[in-house]
């Protein structure tokens, strides 16, 4: 019994620890960024066990709004981030395409 708990207690946290993330740390005081993110091309670190590809993308969009443009896919790096948040996307953000009347 004790390492069942034991078990749910740790799977507990690790999913808990487990959401996707942008890639855009700061430095105290700073406007620029030190991670992997800029306002042209955005970096999420995520879990491919928690996390589906309509969330990445979701969170693409939000950062990409920022700078009125939208994502496109633009690679991946494996293994690269934190040890339960391990894999890293990355979506460069593209000019809107012009509405047609």
């Amino acid at each position: 019994m004790r390492r069942f708990l034991f078990f749910l207690m740790i799977l507990t946290v690790f999913a808990a620890g487990c959401a996707p993330f942008v890639d855009a740390r700061r430095e105290a005081g700073s406007p620029a960024t030190v991670g992997m993110s800029t306002p042209e091309r955005v970096a999420i670190c995520y879990n491919g066990f928690s996390t589906n590809e309509n969330e990445l993308i979701r969170m693409a969009r939000e950062e990409c709004a920022k700078t009125n443009s939208e994502p496109a896919y633009d690679g991946h790096s494996y293994w690269s981030c934190r040890v339960f948040i391990p894999h890293r996307v990355f979506y460069r953000c593209q000019p809107r395409p012009e509405e047609e009347p």
